[in-house]
């Protein structure tokens, strides 16, 4: 990653992408039944909005992420990644009724990591609905080199405490994958993650866990007006996923215990 590369992936941001569709609530059954959510008893499921607007058709990277060069730049770090969000729920979405998304890469900063040089991109998406704002998302996405293999979490001798459990089998992630449109060959091909990625299984989706995060908190609270998650680690399929809530906020924990992924939600848009 040179400071022309760079200059180069510049020319990418600050163009917004905008596309109308109807909000199709077969759409979010399959989000909801991704993660056993019970739509017909709680409702709209958490994170539901990932299930809409979905990349249209076209060449994919080897990797099964949309190719290079579309809305996002040739970024020549080969991993890619969903590594944090925060989102807004200004009211909700209403299915059957059409919808408008923005999105735009706001900007590009490279960092110097652990494993070597990442590239941080930040995306902006707004939805609106009946004239009015419903849904503001800030993403993060890490470009980065390869690292090294990573180990299978071991089951620690006490096992991680916590107010909710559910274990991501490899179905459960096929189903996400599919109701969301993520092609990364991580979270369905076992042969592609272990030999070309050197992760030890197939890999839990960050929002995936997020969603059952603010779906924990949502059962207690309502609806969240404000939600943001961070991912700190790998998890993997077939592990158990312990859900935690605490004064501090939302975590959730590997088998080993190690923290995968930390939240916040408030009742207010903050």
């Amino acid at each position: 990653m040179t400071p022309d590369d760079l200059a180069h992936w510049q020319g990418w941001c600050g163009k917004p992408e905008r596309r109308e569709e109807v909000l199709h609530g077969h759409d979010v059954l399959r989000f909801a039944e991704a993660l056993k959510w019970d739509a017909e008893a709680l409702g709209w499921p958490p994170l539901g909005h990932l299930a809409l607007f979905l990349p249209p058709p076209g060449p994919r990277g080897d990797d099964g992420h949309p190719a290079r060069g579309g809305f996002f730049p040739p970024v020549s770090l080969p991993r890619r990644m969903f590594a944090s969000a925060e989102y807004r729920f200004h009211r909700p979405l209403i299915a059957g009724v059409p919808a408008m998304q923005m999105r735009v890469l706001d900007r590009l900063e490279p960092k110097q990591g652990k494993a070597g040089p990442m590239l941080l991109g930040r995306v902006r998406v707004e939805i609106w609905q009946e004239g009015e704002k419903a849904l503001e998302e800030v993403q993060t996405i890490v470009w980065r080199d390869d690292g090294p293999p990573v180990p299978l979490p071991v089951t620690a001798s006490l096992p991680p405490v916590g107010d909710a459990q559910f274990t991501p089998d490899p179905l459960q992630l096929f189903l996400f994958s599919a109701a969301t449109a993520n092609g990364h060959r991580i979270h369905y091909d076992l042969g592609y993650a272990q030999s070309v990625e050197h992760y030890p299984g197939l890999v839990v989706h960050g929002p995936l866990v997020a969603a059952q995060l603010l779906g924990l908190w949502e059962r207690r609270n309502g609806p969240a007006r404000a939600f943001a998650f961070r991912a700190l680690a790998p998890l993997f399929a077939g592990q158990p996923v312990t859900l935690c809530a605490t004064d501090d906020g939302l975590a959730a924990r590997r088998c080993d215990g190690t923290v995968a992924q930390t939240a916040t939600a408030s009742a207010t848009a903050g």
